[in-house]
């Protein structure tokens, strides 16, 4: 659930990362997948990317109702970058122009990163993804979860407090989920278990270049979460690059401007990049909350400026991200 980023009734606010938002003055808007727990009640195992990312831009096009001109950041986490594209496609569709795009060691929507079980994810009776199952030996069937205890133990003794005991992780934190919001060839209907890799990028909108946002990297330095650490980085340049592409083709830059462009995009990664020693949990905890909140309202002026001068590279004209 989203409260990883603000705690549960029985936790201290200061060892999450909405406190230290705060602190920079920067509010959160906090969204849980639909899931089969108690404090949401909405089982919806059919949900696809395109589905989660409207319901996305309408939420925050509700919340903006009053105030349309507040500045947006969109910060994801693990997961949750698997829908970037369409979460800003819905976005610009309400007119909600994101100022920054923020991968808090979230997986891009490139194949193969995510790993798949052999023969599928297992599901509950409901069609979730089960990320628990009371029939499992020692009640955690998920391998994910087993290593997220194992990193919540590693952020105890980093901070020298419990911050999230097991026990109330397993049943305030996580839940089963919508096993197609995972961006895999997997896939899930009233008619069961599917595979459709074509149907899963497409959901993503994974070669949409164009609608892809400039994102930005808040990576841990862990080898437990090696595939963000050091695979992360790359990948969103990638997508920001390709973005690049997909402006600069509609453009006819003159020779000084091409050079620039160059230039920009050589020193984007290193403007759009920052770390917190840990690993996959590095914003729990008040040291790791504090750093993450703070490398935040870092690089979204960061990303602000890198618009100041792409504007300038590509002339008057808008760009739409």
């Amino acid at each position: 659930m989203a409260r990883i980023a603000y705690g549960d009734p029985s936790s201290d606010r200061t060892q999450f990362l909405d406190y230290w938002l705060d602190q920079q003055q920067l509010g959160l808007l906090a969204l849980s997948y639909p899931t089969d727990h108690p404090a949401v009640e909405a089982v919806l195992p059919d949900l696809t990317i395109k589905a989660w990312s409207g319901w996305v831009a309408a939420v925050t096009s509700a919340v903006l109702k009053d105030t349309p001109m507040r500045p947006v950041a969109v910060a994801m986490w693990s997961m949750a970058g698997r829908s970037v594209a369409a979460i800003n496609t819905a976005l610009l569709r309400r007119n909600i122009n994101v100022s920054c795009f923020l991968s808090m060691a979230a997986t891009p929507p490139l194949p193969g990163l995510m790993p798949l079980a052999s023969g599928g994810e297992k599901l509950t009776t409901h069609g979730l993804w089960a990320r628990t199952l009371e029939d499992a030996p020692d009640g955690i069937a998920d391998r994910f979860i087993k290593s997220f205890l194992k990193e919540l133990n590693a952020q105890r003794q980093l901070n020298g407090n419990v911050i999230v005991s097991d026990e109330v992780y397993l049943r305030q934190y996580i839940c089963n989920t919508p096993i197609m919001l995972r961006g895999t060839p997997q896939r899930y209907s009233a008619a069961g278990v599917s595979w459709d890799f074509e149907a899963a990028q497409e959901d993503m909108r994974a070669t949409h270049f164009s609608t892809f946002p400039f994102t930005a990297t808040i990576l841990p330095t862990e080898r437990v979460d090696e595939g963000h650490v050091l695979g992360d980085r790359s990948a969103w340049h990638f997508f920001n690059v390709q973005k690049l592409r997909a402006d600069a083709a509609r453009l006819d830059l003159d020779v000084i401007s091409w050079a620039k462009l160059r230039a920009f995009v050589t020193e984007m990664p290193g403007r759009l990049y920052r770390e917190v020693e840990a690993g996959h949990f590095f914003f729990l905890g008040a040291r790791g909350a504090k750093e993450t909140a703070d490398h935040i309202a870092e690089l979204i002026d960061e990303v602000g400026e890198l618009r100041r001068q792409l504007c300038m590279i590509f002339g008057p004209r808008p760009t739409d991200h």
